[in-house]
């Protein structure tokens, strides 16, 4: 089934659109924010525009059968106008309420009659129970939730979510990256996960494929999409909810997905290729990883700091959490030590202080990491935040200039630290990925991001 007219639509009906404060009102208002270049048909009988859209009564008025069509009703009411939506030849959907296989055995047959009709019609139904998708690239959606700011949503992390709350979760920030598409595909009555991972899979604004997963429907095509990700070079990060019995208890409730085993979950996405994390700080921290222009070839990290103290905290962290951290060779110690002053430690993380002249003791520090066969790649740990009351502008803009320099002589990706969790300046984040260095936070998190990364690698 073709999901263009899902992802890329380029006409949207909006059933039940109403000027009072609905779904359908909050679509078209999200549509004109987003500056989207489709038709826009609203269907609602009791009104001549909507948000100065020309309003029509039903689907036999529309000028053109739409690619899409959003089903801003109750589930009772649905049924009727998605039968003469299909009539007059739609090639997608986006049925929002709930009511149908996740509930009881009525929602369940009225599911699958509306699955039917999709099949025999070669609709492309997202949902229903779902929130709908977004495609910032396209300027499309049909995201139930308004959309007040475009500015940074697009970018290249695809996203994959049986929840529609987690979707918006992910939106929250966009500081590091951005998003190509952001798909709510509820109980997937039709479109199933694995489908949309496909597209994403070939999708050419999409570098990255992140995926909440309560259930697999398909499990062989899910794995069969894995695979095609992996040959096309997109890392897949998944975070798998319903590992104790609650949850699971949640999750049927909440989709209606077949509840299968976590662990031959978590075995299927090992197999292939993806990357699985156990939460939404893991998630982000390697979708921020994955922003680096370069990949690691291995899990050997060569940190770089200012502080000795930091040096040592960052060796507990890392001893605790199994990320390596190998020592600089005695020899390029010694030779390092020559040029900067004093090497504390092993050299690994490297205190780049020394005799004090920090700004002149980087681009070395740099270098004996990029020199070393036994670093695969180069974390400069380092916080910058906005009003903070010691560095100025400039110096912190120095620092990372050095950063960006060393970064474009070397054939190993460098990064940024921020120990300090989600604090940063969006200003020298921006400056990073405009040379494709990616800016990760919290020492287990970030550093943990780049070993997992590197294992696809490996």
């Amino acid at each position: 089934m073709r999901l263009d007219a899902l992802m890329r639509p380029q006409s949207i009906a909006i059933v039940g659109a109403s000027e009072k404060p609905t779904i359908g009102r909050r679509l078209i208002a999200s549509l004109d924010r987003l500056g989207y270049a489709g038709r826009i048909y609203p269907i609602n009988p009791n009104y001549p525009s909507v948000l100065g859209h020309q309003c029509y009564g039903s689907f036999a008025e529309l000028p053109e059968a739409p690619d899409a069509a959003a089903f801003c009703l109750g589930h009772a009411r649905v049924l009727e106008s998605f039968l003469a939506a299909a009539e007059r030849g739609i090639g997608a959907a986006v049925i929002y309420d709930g009511g149908f296989a996740e509930l009881d055995e009525e929602g369940r047959a009225l599911q699958a009659r509306i699955a039917a009709i999709c099949r025999e019609r070669e609709i492309a139904l997202c949902g229903p129970n779902c929130m709908g998708i977004l495609s910032p690239h396209h300027k499309s959606l049909t995201y139930m939730q308004e959309l007040h700011a475009a500015e940074g949503l697009a970018g290249n992390v695809g996203i994959v979510s049986q929840s529609g709350g987690i979707c918006i979760g992910f939106a929250m920030d966009v500081r590091r990256f951005g998003f190509s598409h952001l798909v709510s595909c509820g109980n997937e009555a039709v479109v199933t996960a694995a489908e949309f991972l496909e597209y994403l899979a070939l999708d050419p604004n999409t570098r990255v494929i992140g995926g909440f997963i309560e259930t697999v429907r398909e499990p062989e095509r899910f794995a069969a999409a894995l695979d095609r990700a992996a040959a096309a070079g997109k890392p897949v990060v998944i975070l798998q909810v319903g590992k104790t019995a609650r949850s699971r208890q949640a999750a049927l409730a909440h989709t209606g997905g077949p509840m299968r085993e976590p662990q031959a979950l978590s075995a299927l996405f090992a197999a292939h290729g993806a990357i699985e994390v156990s939460d939404l700080v893991a998630f982000g921290e390697v979708s921020a990883a994955a922003q680096s222009e370069k990949r690691p070839r291995g899990r050997r990290i060569g940190v770089v700091t200012s502080s000795g103290g930091l040096a040592e905290l960052i060796l507990d962290a890392t001893a605790a959490a199994g990320i390596e951290l190998p020592p600089l060779p005695e020899a390029a110690r010694a030779a390092l030590a020559a040029k900067i002053g004093p090497v504390t430690g092993d050299g690994n993380p490297l205190d780049a202080w020394g005799s004090g002249t920090f700004a002149q003791n980087l681009p070395h520090a740099f270098e004996v990491f990029d020199k070393s066969l036994e670093h695969d790649a180069i974390v400069f740990c380092r916080d910058n935040c906005d009003g903070q009351p010691f560095d100025t502008p400039e110096t912190a803009r120095g620092y990372l200039d050095l950063l960006i320099s060393a970064a474009g002589r070397s054939e190993k990706p460098h990064y940024l630290l921020h120990p300090h969790p989600g604090v940063m300046d969006r200003s020298l984040v921006a400056h990073l990925r405009a040379h494709g260095i990616a800016v990760l936070c919290g020492i287990r998190e970030g550093l943990g991001a780049i070993v997992r990364l590197a294992r696809i690698s490996e």
